[in-house]
């Protein structure tokens, strides 16, 4: 007796077609005998069984319980149902079998899932021998797991087409190296198996499992409506290949309404995409629907073109008349079956392939199974010995198959086995409105397996291969931050631009020769940071990635927990980077005159008025005056000298005959005084000093002035001209939260804020649990001094400049914080200093000469690329960011955008060591210059002088009256000689005598 067990109407006609061709065919002489069909699925609680477990599993997969737990889960709700239909099953069984003996071979055409499983516990309990055509790779068939040495013997499975097909998805995504995939199934049909995904006792299987391929497994929309918006949300998901397993006018269906231009984004048919198909129908596709060009690959049987005997009774007898890849293997099996139990000898297995069948009919030695009742499913004895499956191997069981020899594994291993088969690979080119493809080119032949290597003859059409690659295209999000990320001006935003330049773009081009994709980019705001208020909702970068709107998120992006949780990242491509303090540089004051800046003006009006007049308590104004004191003195000068010297009665100039004798003879005339005075103020000297005591009383008073200010002015010089330059008030974040004239705050909002915030938040934290446990009095003395030993009460430098931010109005942007740390020029008392991103500051350090970076960087992270959670692109991405730090490419890109960025200023060097700058000192050569050209006047005029008054004395010389004497030569006038020459005596001395 025979047994067919089946799911598919469809396969029974097969079926019925093999089992007419043995008997039809005389040279066989096998008589099959009783045939008894049970079709799976008609038992009542299939349908509630199978929803039942998908809700169940359902639920457990909306609650996110860890995969272990889902896992052991759904293996005991399917254990609990497949035992419950098992019952029911060998209830109809047993009803089946009173009457009729015990069958002599089972053929099993169930697929997959409980009625398949069921069919299988029960043909191992008892030990029927069986021959399966269910879905399934090793591992797969549950039921027919660990099986005995003697049950391998007699329990047989063969993967049909329908479940080697899919495969062929694994060798094109392997050999065009794709990173996503969508294959399209039409479910009727038979393609999809739990391979696909499609059964809860295969939800960890995954078709292209091990491939980096980011994959989808969808069932084909029915209609036309269906089926373009099907598509539609596929092309924005970021899918690229397109697989479509179905019969050809399905495939061409779903060809003509990706080509409609009407589609959101259409037609879908360009260098972006590629499109491939496979059916199980011979023959091609039609695309008379088609408005666009529509290249695509497509996979259909290769078979023999002559009709055999087999293939004409499958058309008649079965009604087939386009026989599919499933109704040939089914008719193959059937009869392979039947020949198989018709051909069993113990002793004539070596001598079978030679001999003829009535031969082996005749020498068949059978023997029977064990009756054993179908529900016993505890004790399951492995006694029962059948070479059933040595036979069924051999030539002269499948050398007519219209798929050829099966393909059996030589242990029997379960889910090794298979139809041997061979697909044509074409590629087709369809022009708009036309059914035949223009362009029909063979690329090679796939063989049927279930590994992806070695299975495709490209016949050296690699060409061809390369044409047809879906050039992936990676949708790139990015943050405009020199010099990481430049936004070329003026560039025409397309979608396939380069309106981008910088590290992290050069970064991009060497990644992107390594993987070969293309790239839309565009740019955000900002890298995205969690909004502190409900619902906590994300910004930036990660806010794109989150949402699945972009792939790869480029930048200067730090890698922080929080972003961790939500997107994932590479290993770091860039150094660690924190947060820095921008100030503006302290500019130095330059002037030529910078020598008389040294001394306020009030100063330098009280020197004079000292050098020049003098009045007894003649007081100066209030003099902010080296170390900002006041000072008050009373003026002495070269007018008061002169004024001593005149009428003292023992200056020189009154005492003339006193010293007649001294070799210094020195008149202190006001003149003269004037220039005592100026040279006592150099190292020359002043010379000889007044005579009398007075005059050198006020000389001595003019030297210690004059000491005290030449030495208070040049000290005070040399701290204007050198010390000055060495002042920096702000060198670290401690010095910025120790002082409170300049203000400082980060840019509102941002990440430095956030930081800020919360480590004054964490401080308040410690302050609290450090107050709970020193005022709890129920601690002992000896608990409490452990306390003391603790900071009181904890480090709040946080916490005062989180208040003085909030307190100093923090900047909007980047750019206002710019603005306001350049503030007045004019004005080197105030300042602001701007908290931020050390890379940012860095930055504006490099193109600018008026900005400087104060103190070290805290809170520093790596900069790394962000991907979507789960992305295969993280394993590609840090494999080629190893292979570029490896071979110092990053190096290079680091000193090409910082160290010979086209932007960095020139900016002149300060030299700490350096000497005084002409600036400064210049002047000085102004006064020498302004004083030759006052002796140059003053010589003129001297000459001129000089020389008027020569000509003055020769014209008055010229015009003189005769002298008296001579005049009185000719005069008549006498003279009287005693009152003309003879002068009269002097007083006072005494009258001499003569004593002659």
């Amino acid at each position: 007796m025979l047994v067919l067990f089946y799911e598919e109407p469809n396969s029974v006609n097969s079926f019925d077609s093999a089992v007419e061709f043995i008997k039809q065919d005389r040279s066989f002489g096998i008589d099959i005998g009783e045939v008894h069909k049970i079709n799976a699925n008609e038992t009542e609680a299939i349908t509630l069984i199978e929803n039942g477990l998908f809700i169940i599993y359902d639920i457990y997969k909306l609650r996110n319980f860890c995969n272990k737990l889902k896992k052991s889960f759904v293996k005991l709700i399917f254990k609990y149902f497949l035992s419950g239909y098992v019952r029911l099953v060998c209830k109809d069984i047993e009803e089946a079998f009173k009457k009729a003996q015990k069958p002599d071979i089972v053929i099993d055409f169930t697929r997959y899932g409980i009625p398949s499983e069921a069919v299988k516990m029960i043909v191992k309990v008892m030990n029927l021998p069986t021959i399966s055509a269910a879905f399934g790779q090793e591992g797969d068939i549950r039921s027919w797991q660990e099986l005995g040495p003697n049950m391998k013997q007699y329990l047989i499975q063969v993967a049909p087409p329908a479940d080697l097909l899919p495969q062929s998805v694994r060798s094109i995504a392997s050999q065009q190296d794709m990173t996503s995939a969508v294959l399209l199934f039409d479910n009727a049909y038979g393609i999809v198996n739990h391979a696909l995904n499609s059964h809860a006792v295969s939800y960890e299987v995954s078709l292209l499992h091990n491939i980096p391929t980011r994959q989808l497994l969808a069932e084909l929309e029915t209609n036309v409506q269906g089926i373009r918006q099907q598509v539609d949300r596929l092309i924005h998901a970021g899918y690229v290949n397109y697989f479509i397993a179905a019969s050809p006018s399905e495939i061409s269906g779903v060809l003509a309404e990706a080509s409609d231009p009407g589609m959101r984004d259409g037609p879908y048919f360009s260098e972006e995409y590629a499109w491939y198909s496979m059916s199980m129908e011979e023959g091609l596709p039609k695309c008379s629907g088609c408005r666009n060009n529509v290249p695509v690959i497509h996979l259909t049987p290769k078979l023999p073109k002559a009709q055999s005997k087999q293939r004409i009774c499958l058309e008649t007898t079965g009604n087939i008349q386009n026989p599919t890849l499933m109704d040939m293997f089914y008719f193959d099996l059937t009869t392979n079956a039947i020949l198989t139990v018709e051909l069993v000898s113990f002793f004539h297995i070596q001598n079978s392939q030679n001999a003829t069948f009535n031969q082996m009919k005749k020498e068949r030695k059978w023997v029977d199974p064990p009756r054993r009742v179908c529900s016993e499913t505890v004790n399951q004895v492995d006694d029962y010995v059948l070479p059933l499956f040595e036979t069924f191997k051999s030539e002269a069981i499948s050398k007519d198959n219209l798929l050829g020899p099966f393909f059996l594994d030589a242990d029997n291993t379960i889910g090794k086995s298979h139809a041997n088969f061979e697909m044509e690979i074409r590629r087709l080119v369809f022009k708009p409105m036309q059914a035949e493809p223009e362009t029909n080119v063979l690329l090679g032949t796939w063989k049927a397996g279930f590994t992806e290597k070695d299975l495709i003859d490209s016949r050296g059409q690699e060409i061809q291969w390369q044409e047809h690659y879906a050039l992936t295209i990676f949708r790139i999000v990015t943050v405009v931050q020199p010099p990481f990320v430049y936004k070329i001006p003026g560039c025409n935003d397309s979608k396939f631009s380069r309106c981008f330049k910088g590290y992290c773009i050069d970064l991009l081009n060497k990644i992107q020769d390594e993987l070969k994709f293309n790239f839309t980019i565009w740019n955000v705001t900002d890298y995205g940071d969690m909004n502190l208020e409900e619902p906590h909702e994300w910004s930036g970068m990660v806010r794109e990635l989150k949402d699945k709107r972009a792939d790869i998120a480029l930048g200067a992006m730090s890698v922080m927990p929080e972003r961790e949780s939500i997107v994932d990242f590479t290993v770091p491509y860039y150094e660690s980077v924190g947060f820095s303090i921008l100030m503006r540089k302290s500019k130095q004051q330059n002037a030529l005159f910078k020598f008389l800046t040294v001394l306020e003006n009030d100063v330098w009006m009280c020197i004079l008025a000292a050098y020049f007049f003098t009045r007894h308590g003649l007081k100066c104004k209030n003099i902010n005056y080296i170390f900002n004191t006041k000072l008050i003195f009373f003026c002495k000068n070269s007018f008061l000298m002169w004024i001593f010297d005149r009428w003292s009665p023992y200056s020189y100039q009154n005492n003339r005959e006193k010293y007649e004798d001294d070799e210094e003879k020195r008149e202190f005339n006001l003149k003269e005084c004037l220039w005592f005075c100026m040279t006592s103020l150099t190292p020359q000297g002043g010379g000889e000093a007044p005579k009398n005591l007075s005059g050198r009383l006020v000389a001595a008073t003019w030297w210690l002035f004059g000491f005290i200010i030449i030495a208070s002015y040049t000290a005070n010089l040399a701290a204007f001209l050198t010390v000055s330059r060495l002042l920096a008030s702000i060198e670290s974040l401690d010095d910025l939260a120790k002082q409170y004239k300049i203000q400082y705050a980060p840019v509102e909002r941002s990440s430095v804020w956030n930081y800020f915030d919360r480590m004054a938040h964490v401080e308040h934290r410690f302050y609290e649990i450090w107050k709970d446990m020193s005022l709890n009095d129920s601690m002992s003395d000896y608990e409490r001094s452990q306390l003391a030993v603790w900071d009181y009460p904890v480090s709040d430098r946080f916490t005062k400049m989180w208040q003085a931010m909030q307190e100093n109005s923090a900047p909007r942007a980047f750019e206002d914080a710019i603005k306001r740390v350049r503030g007045d020029e004019r004005n080197q008392n105030d300042g602001f200093a701007f908290i931020g991103d050390a890379t940012d500051i860095r930055y504006q350090v490099l193109i600018s000469c008026d900005l400087r970076m104060v103190g070290e960087e805290f809170s520093a992270k790596p900069y790394a690329i962000a991907v979507q959670q789960g992305s295969p692109l993280k394993e590609q991405l840090n494999e080629i960011i190893m292979k570029l730090l490896k071979q110092r490419d990053l190096e290079q890109l680091k000193k090409t955008w910082w160290n010979d960025n086209e932007y960095k200023a020139t900016c002149p060097k300060v030299d700490m060591s350096q000497g005084i700058s002409i600036h400064n000192i210049g002047g000085v050569f102004i006064v020498i210059f302004v004083g030759i050209v006052m002796t140059c006047v003053t010589l003129v005029f001297e000459y001129w002088w000089y020389s008027r008054q020569n000509i003055a004395e020769e014209m008055d010389e010229m015009n003189l009256p005769p002298p008296k004497e001579f005049s009185q030569c000719f005069s008549t006038d006498k003279t009287n000689f005693d009152t003309h020459f003879i002068k009269p005596p002097r007083k006072g001395l005494a009258t001499i005598d003569n004593s002659w």
